[in-house]
């Protein structure tokens, strides 16, 4: 017993009350020993008088002579139990009962067994204190049982808290009982216990972008309707305005009458399945779009370098060649998986024939262009660089050209290509394909405006063009 004396011990030399108690239990004998718990008596001053088999099963060894108990007993904390201070002796002392002891018992073997006491004083007739009855059961499996539903219950609670998944319990109204910390994530905030309904979330909407009110998101339709629904969708916003969706798997939960004592959701998360599903319909459509725009760019390379008056050697020539500054653009994009593309690494890329004596200078900071701007402007040096080679500052040995670029704002492109000590050049007398493709791309395609000088030393063009 936690704090009851039990242990073997007899009865030498008892004073009235000892032999008054052991004559009243002779005619219960039969009785005590049919008992499945153990009993014992003991008077006034503690000595056990009488005890039944069961309680000697429990101590580990029979009575054999005088005294009080004298078997180890122990808190449930562990702590080895001071006699003097006994729950007994309380008993024995105030005459107040004592209610579910726990205790912990060793044998003489050194196993040990937990039990559970009740004490009750006795009374003569006269109402004087005359000692007490300690009535105990072993509870050792129904303590080993409740220590693994414990653990059971601690490791279940720790599986919740770390998992990634979000999830929250509310009681049959649909009042926020308890969340774990991958709920309070997702909500954006922390919900406050027992006063949040439904659910944690600081607003709801539809997968169609209809305001969804919280008594009417997933839990509450299962609290209400009385019916688990599983994998309904929701768009959820967090009080800092960021959004995400997820899919809702409310569960009813029912006491053993079979009443509901609420319920258990389960969030898991499809923000970023939303997000891909979203960017495969733009990079479809886009790329739908650059199709289309590819095979006007061809349909257009084509129609001008194919264009009579010209020796066919040349067109083809002349064609494969705008053919591969368009694949050289789209290169450059795919390595970028179609986002964007560096400047100077295409300006590189187009540049790169004529740059080997030097003659060719790149100025300019890093700046990332959309995929459309990208294949417009690998084009456009293209064609700026073909004709610098055949009519241009690249056609001498003297001859130099400095491209470079800069941003205005958050939203504006300057490219300048200025060549220097070429052949004199004369403002055309007609606007040649290469003139009418670089005014087509900057100003129809990306909504620019470009500026040409034909100046004594070479060709100056300024472009502007939208970021």
């Amino acid at each position: 017993m936690k704090d009851v004396g039990s242990g073997p011990a007899g009865c030498a030399a008892a004073p009235l009350s000892t032999e008054r108690l052991g004559a009243a239990f002779q005619q219960w004998n039969a009785l005590l020993e049919a008992l499945p718990i153990g009993v014992f008596v003991c008077d006034r001053e503690g000595r056990i008088v009488r005890h039944n088999r069961r309680a000697a099963e429990f101590w580990g060894r029979p009575l054999d002579g005088a005294g009080r108990n004298d078997v180890p007993i122990y808190h449930s904390d562990g702590s080895r139990l001071d006699k003097t201070s006994s729950r007994l002796d309380e008993v024995l002392a105030t005459g107040a009962p004592a209610r579910d002891v726990e205790a912990t018992v060793e044998r003489p073997d050194g196993s040990h067994i937990d039990i559970l006491a009740n004490i009750e004083p006795l009374l003569d007739e006269a109402g004087e204190l005359i000692g007490a009855v300690t009535c105990f059961q072993d509870v050792t499996e129904v303590k080993r049982a409740r220590a693994r539903v414990n653990r059971l219950d601690s490791w279940v609670r720790r599986v919740v808290e770390l998992s990634p998944v979000a999830m929250y319990i509310t009681d049959d109204q649909g009042r926020v009982l308890s969340f774990n910390p991958a709920a309070a994530q997702l909500w954006g905030r922390t919900p406050t216990v027992g006063e949040d309904q439904w659910c944690g979330s600081h607003r709801l909407y539809h997968p169609d972008g209809r305001p969804m009110p919280l008594d009417t998101c997933p839990m509450a339709i299962a609290l209400i309707s009385g019916r688990a629904v599983h994998g309904l969708e929701a768009v959820f916003e967090r009080p800092d305005g960021s959004r995400g969706a997820f899919l809702a798997y409310p569960t009813l939960l029912h006491d053993s009458a079979g009443a509901l004592m609420g319920a258990v959701n389960m969030l898991v998360d499809i923000s970023e399945r939303k997000q891909a599903e979203e960017r495969q319909k733009v990079l479809v459509d886009e790329l739908n779009h650059r199709v289309k725009n590819t095979l006007a760019s061809v349909q257009s390379l084509a129609a001008h370098s194919l264009r009579g008056g010209v020796e066919p050697g040349r067109m083809r020539e002349r064609f494969e060649a705008r053919l591969v500054a368009l694949s050289n653009a789209h290169n450059q994009l795919a390595l970028r998986r179609w986002q964007d593309a560096d400047l100077r690494v295409l300006a590189e890329d187009v540049l790169a024939p004529y740059r080997a004596d030097h003659r060719v200078t790149l100025d300019g900071e890093t700046v990332m262009i959309s995929a459309r701007t990208a294949v417009s402007l690998s084009l456009v040096l293209h064609e700026l660089a073909t004709n610098a080679v055949k009519y241009g500052a690249l056609s001498i040995p003297a001859g130099k050209l400095a491209v470079s670029w800069r941003r205005i704002g958050p939203r504006l492109l300057v490219l300048e290509w200025q060549e220097a000590d070429g052949p004199a050049v004369a403002p055309p007398t007609h606007k040649g394909f290469g003139v009418r493709f670089i005014a087509g791309a900057i100003g129809g395609e990306l909504g620019g405006q470009v500026e040409h000088e034909f100046l004594s030393g070479g060709v100056r063009c300024r472009i502007e063009a939208p970021l």
